[in-house]
């Protein structure tokens, strides 16, 4: 399982238990130092004892340094039968008087001063050994010289008693992460509750129901529960919109595929050749007209936000309106309306969708040409106001009041009087749709010389 599949339960116990395991294990590292020096020093007391009580029996006779080493001396080395005890007695320059010959020296850099006893860990007969040593002077009339007894032991008992203080400190500490791990567990049930009964109250929503959750969360999850009620309030506004999309694209498709259904019964049962045709005529300007505005709520469908494909490209918008305007040149000429353009000779370039910036090109001359008489003139213009690029289509026909110049860019609005004119109240609406999509703004402005209408629209200039 991936870690970001994991529950959050199990992401915050592992996020709990972890640190508390990696501190308890430092923990022990720190009683187990502890232990041994607490062992050292109970252990090292009984051999210093043993030590000094050899050293009591030390004594010097004639020439000779002799030593009785009393039983109770080696007996309080002896309470754990896991371990060896050793011992050894030297003179002057080392010179071996009784015990292991062959124990452990003292480490030559380890510090002696006057009669202080020294302890060291070396290895001996195959264990390691804990060796305590202590200095005395002995003396007679005819000698007097300095004595080292050296008193060792084995340290399984050292040991087993480290193992033992460690092992309950290490049960102590699993108690504790165990319990901790526990009230934590229960605590975060409890904690992530406020969740829970959400999931279950959005679970129980009809799926039509996108008012703003209400229910009480914790603090931490207040900006989470606050984007989806911003989201579904957007969903709800996308929804309206579609809704009523759909209910006006209905109502403006059911009229011409009335009046085709009607031509196409009337054509079917006229008798004489000039009628028919006539008629098919009229079916044919009907089935044009439709098919323009089932191209333009397609259009419109593509233009909206949600319909975006990510798409930006650098675009030559100076090549592309010389291009769409040649295309439209045609439909100029046979409405008898000069159709110009006006544009700098370098390149022009904005990002976005060219598809989507041809099909803005198009709709602003069709709608230019469907609303002047002709021997009107529509120019086509563009020009650079940095970081702006515009683009400007005018025309000297009737223009727009200044009370329309709003409402044209509303779906399906049709100026009053225009009813004659071919159109559905689609195109400038797609303009804007296009143009806000790329980061920009259309506006209606009047033409020259107080004639027509400019249709301004600014684009982002790219780089």
């Amino acid at each position: 399982m991936k870690w970001h599949n994991k529950s959050l339960r199990r992401r915050l116990a592992f996020w709990l238990i972890m640190p508390l395991g990696a501190v308890s294990a430092l923990m022990l590292m720190e009683v187990r130092s502890s232990a041994r020096n607490a062992a050292n020093q109970a252990y090292d007391r009984v051999l210093l004892g043993s030590a000094l009580a050899i050293a009591e029996r030390v004594v010097v006779e004639g020439n000779e340094i002799l030593v009785d080493v009393p039983y109770v001396a080696l007996e309080m080395l002896t309470s754990a039968a896991q371990d060896r005890v050793f011992y050894s007695v030297s003179g002057p320059d080392n010179k071996f008087i009784t015990g292991y010959a062959d124990l452990p020296p003292i480490p030559a850099g380890l510090a002696r001063q006057s009669d202080q006893p020294v302890f060291y860990d070396d290895h001996y007969k195959g264990a390691d050994i804990r060796v305590g040593a202590v200095s005395s002077y002995v003396s007679s009339p005819r000698l007097s010289a300095r004595v080292t007894i050296k008193v060792a032991e084995t340290i399984e008992a050292r040991e087993a008693l480290i193992d033992e203080m460690l092992a309950s400190a290490a049960l102590r500490q699993g108690l504790l992460i165990a319990i901790a791990g526990l009230i934590f567990w229960i605590g975060l049930g409890w904690g992530l509750r406020p969740l829970i009964n959400l999931e279950q109250a959005i679970n129980r929503r009809n799926p039509k129901d996108l008012r703003p959750i209400l229910h009480e969360v914790p603090y931490e999850a207040r900006n989470l529960v606050g984007s989806i009620n911003h989201l579904m309030a957007r969903l709800g506004s996308s929804i309206d919109a579609m809704q009523r999309f759909t209910a006006n694209a209905a109502h403006q498709l059911r009229t011409p595929l009335a009046a085709i259904q009607a031509q196409a019964e009337l054509a079917q049962g006229e008798t004489d050749p000039q009628e028919m045709q006539k008629t098919l005529a009229h079916l044919r300007q009907s089935t044009i007209q439709t098919s323009r505005l089932v191209n333009q709520l397609l259009s419109l469908a593509r233009a909206t936000p949600d319909a975006s494909n990510g798409v930006s490209d650098v675009i030559d918008l100076n090549g592309l309106c010389i291009e769409t305007t040649q295309l439209m040149v045609p439909d100029a000429l046979a409405k008898d309306i000069d159709l110009g353009m006006d544009s700098p000779a370098g390149a022009l370039t904005v990002l976005g969708d060219n598809g989507l910036i041809e099909e803005l090109l198009r709709n602003l001359i069709h709608n230019a040409l469907s609303y002047c008489p002709a021997g009107s003139h529509v120019t086509v213009r563009l020009y650079g106001e940095y970081p702006w690029v515009i683009l400007e289509v005018e025309d000297n026909g009737p223009g727009i009041l200044q009370a329309d110049r709003k409402r044209v860019f509303e779906r399906f609005y049709r100026i009053p009087g225009s009813a004659n004119t071919s159109g559905c109240g689609l195109g400038l609406p797609i303009v804007r749709e296009i143009i806000r999509r790329h980061g920009g703004d259309a506006v209606i402005l009047t033409g020259a010389n107080d004639r027509g209408a400019r249709v301004r629209v600014t684009f982002p200039a790219a780089g």
